[in-house]
């Protein structure tokens, strides 16, 4: 744990505004729902239209959040702010700043995903300037933009990203342009950011410079804009103006005084001052007594004051009483430092007027990480000859900012405007960075193309929802033809259906007469058969009939063979050819549908040779 004495004076600042806070958090945070998770939507991907918006301000000492919902019927809703302070010597890139980043954004934001997730590249590492290119098609303005930053922006495009945003149309000597507003920024700076988001598991929506931000609290209409207005920024070593016109970004100028000139001329002050003092206490006689010893100030001590003024709270660790200074003196001897600050807005607003030829602006408003002193606005005010005010979009008086942020002076909320700017962003502004001008051209003309294809298919599904009605009729008109024909078979079938039982009944009949005389006489028939092809040296020994089941309905079995055995006598040598004629002679008889030999044996009979057989005799 550092030591008192290498805590630097932001960081004893930031400690002491807390007071009893709890170490490192806001005493305000918004309510997650009740599982601690986003609520899904079902949808996903990178150009996925989000309910739920967190920008992600990384300060130097401190990480601040906001998460707003977007508005559904025109009304934003704040959900909860945080800030918590990075431990010293924690730096971006670091595995224990990612743990860090991912753990605080997991418990503000829950475990879902379904949000966007915005955040600020550092402003030493974008620029941001103000164009004017001659107006041309949609398809030339990209190259009309490059070309044109070139000549004013000193860039390598090979390690640059080059983003712009279309401002409106101006008339600049009766020739009507457009103005742009162009932000440069390097892509080694944008990945490293991607890549730290990427990591946590938290992927970026956007990454923009604040100028960008910060024209979003106007156009969501989070805060009452007159038409031309001016916001300054009071940094560490440098401030920046932006002007906005109607909402939009119009020109934005850095200026390389902040907070540490100041505290530089109160420093210096304050040592000519205690030259002074010392030269009269030496000059004074020795019944004076002593002169009263005061510590040496440093910058750390300067810088403390300094930022002291934005805060609703004395000097810290007693400072007023260790230099014996006031905040109206502290404001007093910063003075010249302000002025000179004061002097550059004035300038840059005058080139906006004077050499731009645009009306001046009517209001201006003031902020700055550690909050403003409400002299310092005034100040500001009374120099440009504007109205001017504290930019506290988060102030209680603010319909949109509901019950969180009740409770908190200027001050704290003043901490949290970048990060509430952020949240209001949306893809079509501010510029994202990480999807471009260019990207979004190619996105929007893939879109073009899949319209085409869609519209072509929906043409393809049209013809052949027509072919499909069209083969519908054709059938419908062939079932119709189709009932006919069954109409007049179902009529034809009832003129012939008498005549043609009669016929099925009289064939029935005489089907059974037919069956009845076979049953009668095949008996005889087949002894007949038998005995008429019989040789005289052929004997029969045993003739069996062979009888198979009836017709369906009758008792009575039908005849279907026969079984013979007989015997050949006389000559041994004629034997096998006396058999062979009876059997050829059975074949050709009518009533034998098949006629098998099936065996034929020389036996004895008789004290002599005899040739014994057996035949089987298939009827029709």
């Amino acid at each position: 744990m550092p030591s008192p004495k290498d805590i630097s004076s932001t960081e004893r600042l930031l400690r002491l505004i807390r007071n009893n806070e709890k170490p490192g958090e806001m005493p305000y945070t918004g309510d997650i729902s009740p599982s601690g998770k986003v609520k899904k939507r079902g949808t996903q991907g990178f150009l996925a239209k989000k309910s739920i918006s967190v920008g992600v301000d990384i300060g130097p000492d401190e990480l601040r959040l906001v998460k707003i919902k977007q508005p559904s019927s025109g009304q934003w809703e704040l959900l909860g702010c945080k800030k918590v302070l990075i431990k010293s010597g924690m730096s971006r890139g670091t595995p224990e700043f990612s743990d860090f980043l991912r753990s605080e954004l997991e418990r503000f934001c829950g475990s879902g995903r379904d949000f966007s997730v915005w955040a600020l590249i550092r402003s030493d590492k974008v620029n941001v300037e103000s164009i004017r290119i001659t107006k041309v098609g949609k398809k030339q303005i990209e190259n009309a933009v490059y070309w044109t930053a070139k000549k004013n922006i000193v860039f390598d495009e090979k390690e640059t990203i080059l983003e712009f945003e279309i401002q409106g149309e101006v008339v600049e000597e009766g020739v009507a342009k457009l103005s742009v507003i162009v932000c440069t920024a390097l892509k080694r700076e944008v990945e490293e950011m991607e890549d730290v988001f990427n990591d946590i598991g938290f992927p970026l929506t956007g990454l923009t410079a604040a100028p960008f931000a910060l024209q979003n609290l106007f156009r969501a209409d989070w805060m009452t804009l007159s038409d031309r207005t001016a916001t300054l920024y009071i940094g560490d070593d440098s401030s920046r103006i932006d002007v906005f016109s109607e909402g939009n970004l119009v020109m934005t100028r850095g200026i390389r005084a902040g907070t540490n000139s100041m505290a530089e001329a109160l420093l210096e002050e304050h040592l000519i001052t205690s030259a002074l003092s010392e030269r009269r206490w030496e000059g004074r006689s020795a019944e004076a007594g002593p002169a009263q010893a005061r510590s040496p100030m440093s910058i750390e001590d300067a810088k403390d004051l300094v930022f002291s003024l934005g805060f609703d709270s004395q000097p810290p660790y007693g400072e007023a009483d260790r230099f014996g200074l006031s905040k109206e003196k502290i404001f007093e001897m910063i003075n010249p430092a302000l002025e000179r600050l004061v002097r550059q807005v004035e300038i840059t607003l005058e080139h906006y007027t004077v050499i731009l030829g645009n009306e001046g602006i009517n209001f201006i408003y003031v902020f700055s990480d550690a909050g403003v002193y409400q002299p310092v606005v005034d100040y500001v005010g009374d120099q440009l000859r504007v109205e001017s005010g504290v930019l506290d979009p988060l102030a209680p008086g603010n319909p949109f900012s509901g019950h969180i942020a009740a409770h908190t002076s200027v001050s704290q909320r003043a901490f949290l405007t970048p990060a509430l700017s952020l949240a209001l962003s949306s893809l079509p502004h501010p510029p994202p960075l990480i999807f471009t001008y260019s990207d979004k051209e190619k996105f929007a003309s893939i879109r073009r193309v899949n319209r085409v294809i869609v519209s072509a298919f929906a043409v393809v599904m049209l013809i052949f929802i027509g072919i499909f009605f069209w083969m519908g009729n054709a059938i419908d008109r062939k079932e119709a033809t189709l009932a006919k024909l069954d109409e007049q078979f179902k009529r034809g079938t009832q003129v012939i259906e008498a005549p043609a039982r009669a016929m099925v009944s009289e064939f029935n009949e005489n089907h059974l007469a037919l069956q009845s005389f076979k049953e009668r006489y095949f008996g005889m028939a087949f002894i007949g058969a038998l005995s008429k092809v019989i040789p005289k040296d052929v004997s029969l020994l045993n003739v069996k009939a062979t009888v198979g089941g009836g017709e369906k309905g009758k008792a009575k079995k039908a005849v279907e063979g026969a079984t013979i055995s007989g015997v050949v006598t006389g000559d041994l040598g004629s034997f096998e050819s006396v058999l062979a004629r009876y059997v050829l002679d059975l074949k050709n008889s009518r009533i034998f549908k098949k006629v098998t030999l099936d065996k034929n044996t020389i036996g004895s009979l008789n004290a002599g040779e005899a040739l014994f057989f057996s035949i089987t005799i298939d009827f029709f």
